[in-house]
């Protein structure tokens, strides 16, 4: 019904498209079925997207209007950039003519020209915040189509450097964008938190007096920061426990440590999550 008003608002706030695969997985990032229940998937698919590392875009389709919200259809799009930046001045851009008189103006034109109504049969709402994202916001378009009143919520927000955007489509207003909203960042965050890609690893001599060298590997979280704790583990390399006070990058090999083997635990953390991961142990300490 209301898909006309979908594509006119899409282009009259300068959405942008999105591309390519890429870790972490965009395509987890967006709502997934389990998520929309009472809904199909009609459409899903990699888009392109200027300045982003990745996109995923899907749509659901309700077979009837879903008790209390009546939605109809509902997109979600989440896209991917190298930093947050990029993100952030994008959003902004688009919510900027949201709150001059100008802007608003304009906006509503597009929208009752593509869907070839009445400028004053459109109304818009204010927009506001949508919790648990860094910035962004929600607004209420409603128009009529084909003798009816279709209601959208359009939302397009910010979750460190992914960009979210959802078209809620319902039969009348919308007041549930949290729970599809608060889902994507909860996927968002598991696919940011790190996860080790390639183990740490030790270089140096494993020598009484010799110093060694963590490397912390490779993760998929490139804010990640690092702490290390050396440990102190028997000629198999098993049975280890953690060498007081060695939580630096370096460690200088003790006598102590003259028949055992040592290894490094390297623990990755960001804002979403942390995670450990194990070097292999160095050659028996001589």
């Amino acid at each position: 019904m209301a898909r006309i008003a979908v594509v006119v608002v899409i282009s009259a706030l300068a959405f942008a498209a999105g591309s390519s695969a890429a870790s972490p997985d965009v395509q987890a990032m967006n709502l997934q079925a389990a998520d929309v229940p009472g809904a199909k998937i009609v459409n899903q698919r990699a888009v392109t997207e200027s300045g982003y590392t990745a996109a995923h875009a899907r749509t659901f389709v309700f077979a009837a209007p879903n008790k209390g919200s009546h939605l109809i259809e509902l997109d979600s799009e989440t896209a991917l950039a190298d930093s947050t930046a990029k993100v952030s001045a994008d959003v902004a851009s688009i919510e900027k003519p949201l709150h001059s008189p100008a802007g608003r103006k304009a906006l509503v034109a597009a929208v009752a020209r593509g869907a070839k109504v009445k400028v004053k049969n459109v109304a818009l709402g204010q927009p506001h915040k949508v919790a648990g994202f860094d910035q962004g916001f929600e607004i209420a378009v409603s128009l009529p189509i084909k003798g009816r009143r279709a209601y959208e919520n359009l939302i397009v927000l910010r979750l460190d450097r992914v960009l979210v955007e959802m078209v809620e489509i319902g039969t009348r207003p919308i007041t549930i964008t949290g729970k599809y909203a608060g889902a994507i960042a909860r996927h968002i965050a598991t696919e940011l938190s790190p996860t080790g890609i390639a183990a740490p690893s030790v270089t140096g001599t494993a020598q009484q007096g010799q110093a060694l060298t963590a490397s912390p590997g490779t993760w998929t979280a490139s804010d990640a920061t690092f702490a290390y704790q050396w440990q102190h583990c028997d000629a198999a390399g098993a049975n280890c426990a953690d060498i007081a006070g060695a939580t630096a990058q370096t460690y200088t090999v003790t006598p102590a440590d003259v028949g055992a083997t040592l290894h490094v635990v390297v623990k990755a953390t960001n804002r979403f999550g942390s995670a450990a991961a194990l070097s292999a142990p160095t050659a028996i300490v001589s």
